[in-house]
Protein backbone atom coordinates (compact mmCIF):
# COMPACT_ATOMS: atom_id res chain seq x y z
CA UNK A 1 0.00 0.00 0.00
CA UNK A 2 1.13 3.50 -0.69
CA UNK A 3 2.45 5.07 2.13
CA UNK A 4 0.65 8.03 1.53
CA UNK A 5 -2.79 6.21 1.19
CA UNK A 6 -1.65 4.51 4.19
CA UNK A 7 -1.39 7.71 6.04
CA UNK A 8 -4.90 9.32 4.85
CA UNK A 9 -6.78 6.16 5.40
CA UNK A 10 -6.08 6.17 8.84
CA UNK A 11 -6.95 9.67 9.57
CA UNK A 12 -10.05 8.87 7.67
CA UNK A 13 -10.79 6.42 9.86
CA UNK A 14 -10.45 8.35 12.88
CA UNK A 15 -13.01 10.59 11.41
CA UNK A 16 -10.70 13.75 10.90
CA UNK A 17 -11.74 16.93 10.39
CA UNK A 18 -10.60 19.11 7.21
CA UNK A 19 -7.85 16.47 6.26
CA UNK A 20 -6.12 17.92 3.11
CA UNK A 21 -3.13 16.82 1.62
CA UNK A 22 -0.25 18.83 -0.27
CA UNK A 23 2.13 17.76 -2.88
CA UNK A 24 5.93 18.85 -2.14
CA UNK A 25 7.91 16.12 -4.10
CA UNK A 26 9.26 19.01 -6.67
CA UNK A 27 9.73 21.55 -4.13
CA UNK A 28 11.08 20.38 -0.63
CA UNK A 29 14.38 18.58 -0.46
CA UNK A 30 13.31 17.59 2.96
CA UNK A 31 9.51 15.84 2.60
CA UNK A 32 7.47 14.96 -0.13
CA UNK A 33 4.42 15.34 1.42
CA UNK A 34 2.25 17.92 4.19
CA UNK A 35 -0.92 15.94 5.66
CA UNK A 36 -2.88 18.38 7.75
CA UNK A 37 -6.38 17.50 9.86
CA UNK A 38 -8.18 19.03 12.37
CA UNK A 39 -8.74 16.86 15.25
CA UNK A 40 -9.69 17.02 19.09
CA UNK A 41 -7.78 15.70 21.93
CA UNK A 42 -9.17 12.38 21.57
CA UNK A 43 -8.69 11.83 17.60
CA UNK A 44 -5.38 13.27 17.91
CA UNK A 45 -3.96 10.77 20.44
CA UNK A 46 -5.79 8.05 18.40
CA UNK A 47 -3.77 9.23 15.42
CA UNK A 48 -0.71 8.81 17.02
CA UNK A 49 -1.53 5.94 18.55
CA UNK A 50 -2.61 4.21 15.08
CA UNK A 51 0.43 5.71 13.16
CA UNK A 52 2.71 4.01 15.24
CA UNK A 53 0.88 0.78 14.39
CA UNK A 54 0.55 1.02 10.97
CA UNK A 55 4.30 2.11 10.20
CA UNK A 56 7.93 0.21 11.35
CA UNK A 57 9.10 2.37 14.06
CA UNK A 58 12.33 3.45 11.59
CA UNK A 59 9.76 4.90 9.52
CA UNK A 60 8.31 7.40 12.72
CA UNK A 61 11.45 9.84 12.99
CA UNK A 62 9.59 11.92 15.82
CA UNK A 63 6.07 12.90 17.50
CA UNK A 64 6.14 16.21 18.91
CA UNK A 65 3.43 17.57 20.70
CA UNK A 66 2.25 14.36 22.96
CA UNK A 67 -0.78 16.71 24.63
CA UNK A 68 -2.12 19.84 23.40
CA UNK A 69 -3.76 21.26 19.99
CA UNK A 70 -0.95 20.79 17.35
CA UNK A 71 0.28 17.75 17.28
CA UNK A 72 3.42 16.96 14.34
CA UNK A 73 4.34 12.68 13.35
CA UNK A 74 7.32 13.22 10.67
CA UNK A 75 7.16 9.97 8.80
CA UNK A 76 10.13 11.09 7.30
CA UNK A 77 8.79 11.57 3.88
CA UNK A 78 5.76 12.62 4.88
CA UNK A 79 4.98 15.50 7.73
CA UNK A 80 1.23 15.03 9.54
CA UNK A 81 0.39 18.01 11.40
CA UNK A 82 -2.85 17.23 13.62
CA UNK A 83 -4.48 20.89 14.76
CA UNK A 84 -7.30 22.28 17.07
CA UNK A 85 -9.79 23.87 15.26
CA UNK A 86 -8.71 27.00 16.78
CA UNK A 87 -4.56 26.33 16.23
CA UNK A 88 -5.56 25.23 12.70
CA UNK A 89 -7.11 29.02 11.94
CA UNK A 90 -4.08 30.48 14.07
CA UNK A 91 -1.37 28.90 12.09
CA UNK A 92 -3.18 28.96 8.56
CA UNK A 93 -1.15 26.95 7.15
CA UNK A 94 -3.69 26.25 4.60
CA UNK A 95 -3.56 30.04 3.73
CA UNK A 96 0.26 29.97 3.65
CA UNK A 97 0.56 26.86 1.09
CA UNK A 98 -1.54 28.70 -1.59
CA UNK A 99 0.04 27.48 -4.79
CA UNK A 100 1.01 24.07 -3.54
CA UNK A 101 -0.57 21.41 -5.11
CA UNK A 102 -3.37 19.61 -2.87
CA UNK A 103 -3.23 16.06 -4.01
CA UNK A 104 -7.18 15.72 -1.27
Amino acid sequence: MDKLKKVIDTLEGLKVNNLVAYDFEQTSPFYDHFVIATVNERQGTAAVNHLKKAFQPENIRSVEGKSGSWLLIDLNDIIVHLFSEEDRAYYGFDRRLIGVRKIL
